[in-house]
């Protein structure tokens, strides 16, 4: 080590001299994680009949289907519930619902109609886990789902387009 005095500051100068000695290294384990949370999405395709309480539907019911198509996660345990529509009939419950069309207007008429979960038509498709169809497989595609529709017959309205609206949800 060398020290200078230059206009009256110490200056120490010191130099390092390195060996031929090999750099040290260390390493660390990353741990990377994606998790996959259950998720569906839904979409539904409505019924669109004709009706004719004169002839072809005074004494035969107008059955028609609609379906729901759900895509879910692998694993997911999807159930699928029709509500009691925009229209229900007084009395009405998620569990028996009394869905009915209406004709609009300011004083609607209603044409009664049922969902059900079988082609028997026996099975009513509600608001409760109780009332879903029974088992919708989660694929991670597309699942289509029919829903047998019913306009029973014999009832006698007027001529007019008759709409409802049913709001399906899945849950997961």
């Amino acid at each position: 080590m060398k020290r200078f005095v230059r206009n009256g500051i110490l200056i120490i100068a010191s130099a390092t001299v390195c060996s031929g000695a090999s750099a040290a290294t260390a390493t660390a384990t990353m741990t990377n994680t994606v998790t996959i949370s259950n998720n569906c999405s839904i979409s539904t395709l409505g019924f669109t009949t004709t009706y004719d309480p004169i002839v072809a539907n005074a004494a035969a019911n107008q059955d028609v289907t609609a379906s729901v198509t759900t895509t879910c996660t692998i694993g997911a345990s999807p159930v699928i519930t029709l509500g009691q529509g925009a229209n229900a009939d007084t009395g009405s419950t998620d569990a028996v619902p009394l869905r009915r069309l209406s004709s609009g207007g300011g004083t609607p008429v209603f044409l009664n109609y049922s969902l059900f979960s079988d082609s028997g038509r026996t099975a009513t498709w509600g608001n409760t886990a109780a009332t879903a169809p029974a088992a919708v497989t989660a694929t991670g595609s597309a699942t289509p789902i029919t829903i047998y529709a019913r306009v029973p017959s014999g009832q006698s309205v007027k001529a007019a387009t008759y709409i409802d609206t049913v709001v399906a949800t899945v849950t997961f």
